[in-house]
């Protein structure tokens, strides 16, 4: 029983596990949204069965490529719920001793405050999910690992989630957005203050970047790459920040810019290849219309991208990163750049 309990903890650990909605109610309509403007990117008329064949196409590509789904239940009335990245940032910290065991297991998740009030009950929706998640991981962790915990958070300011706050595993930080007045949900929607409750909660350092409209979230227009990459559209972030990016994400880790840092044209961009799916150090799925001057780019950097369709979903101003939480986000304090063996290490404690 022991080793079956390690295997499935290993699994937990170290198999990208994504929480995702089916989009049953899902929505962007200005009709639906009572008129008003939720980011200008939404768009109109939907086709609810291409939506759910994107979907399906998104999921199906994930599990094929070694992912595990976590599927939140839809809820009528809830028009973003597609958009699980929202609800909550989630990050699992892993102390190991001299020996190379597993001392202590911390689950790490802050809960969203959204801008726009009626998207928080996709926070509480997404709570049973979490809680079952939690349960099954100190159950199979008992025993096994000394200390196993949680630690969850309800944010004090607006923050929303994974879509302001992307993990960068080789980097060991977060990579956050924020805007001068979140209370404007047209221009962006987190306030930098929450960060400093991200960084408490996990004991991550945060990169705190300005995005500009209409890039209302970080990951719409730059997101870090498991190999050191960065994706990014200049304008998408003030200038003031691209600066200090180039200086956190590439200077201080002796990236060569030209090679590190792969510019994002205004066409990809806004078609949301910055809002792409990392499922392992290799695989990214991207928009089936990104150009093949990105495509080069990813592959020449050693990716392999998965381009699929998911226009329907785009509609409402997301894309892949948005639809798919990571839930099980691990990496050692300094990145895998100071800690390559990170991940081989947990292997072995678990074998």
């Amino acid at each position: 029983m022991p080793s079956a309990l390690k295997a499935q903890l290993k699994d937990m650990l170290l198999t990208p596990t994504f929480m995702m909605c089916r989009p049953d109610f899902y929505d962007p309509s200005l009709e639906a949204h009572g008129g008003s403007v939720e980011n200008e990117f939404m768009g109109q008329g939907i086709d609810r069965e291409k939506t759910l064949e994107q979907w399906h196409s998104f999921k199906d590509k994930l599990e094929e490529l070694g992912a595990m789904i976590l599927l939140v239940e839809p809820q009528e009335g809830l028009l973003d719920q597609v958009y699980t990245a929202d609800p909550a940032a989630f990050h699992t910290g892993i102390k190991l001793n001299e020996r190379g065991l597993i001392e202590q297991i911390n689950f790490q998740s802050l809960r969203s405050k959204f801008t726009n009030t009626e998207r928080q009950k996709e926070a509480n929706a997404h709570n049973k999910i979490v809680s079952g998640y939690i349960n099954v991981l100190k159950s199979t962790a008992y025993g096994i690992i000394p200390t196993t915990s949680s630690s969850i958070a309800n944010a004090q300011f607006n923050t929303e989630g994974s879509g302001d706050n992307v993990y960068d595993t080789y980097r060991g930080l977060w990579w956050s957005g924020f805007v001068q007045n979140p209370k404007d949900p047209n221009g962006g929607r987190s306030d930098i203050k929450a960060h400093d409750e991200l960084e408490a909660l996990t004991d991550r350092t945060v990169l705190s970047l300005e995005v500009m409209r209409p890039y209302f979230h970080i990951d719409t227009s730059t997101t870090p790459l498991p190999g050191g990459h960065v994706l990014s559209y200049a304008p998408g972030i003030t200038k003031e920040a691209m600066e200090i990016m180039k200086k956190v994400a590439l200077v201080d880790f002796g990236l060569p810019e030209d090679e590190y840092l792969i510019k994002v044209s205004k066409e990809d961009a806004e078609a949301f290849l910055c809002n792409l799916t990392a499922v392992n150090d290799k695989d990214l799925i991207v928009p089936h219309d990104t150009s093949e001057k990105a495509l080069s780019q990813l592959a020449n950097a050693g990716y392999r991208p998965h381009p699929i369709d998911y226009s329907e979903i785009r509609k409402g101003g997301g894309l892949f990163h948005c639809t798919a939480n990571r839930i099980n986000m691990i990496g050692p304090k300094g990145g895998i750049a100071n800690d390559p063996d990170f991940y081989e290490r947990i292997e072995m404690a678990l074998s």
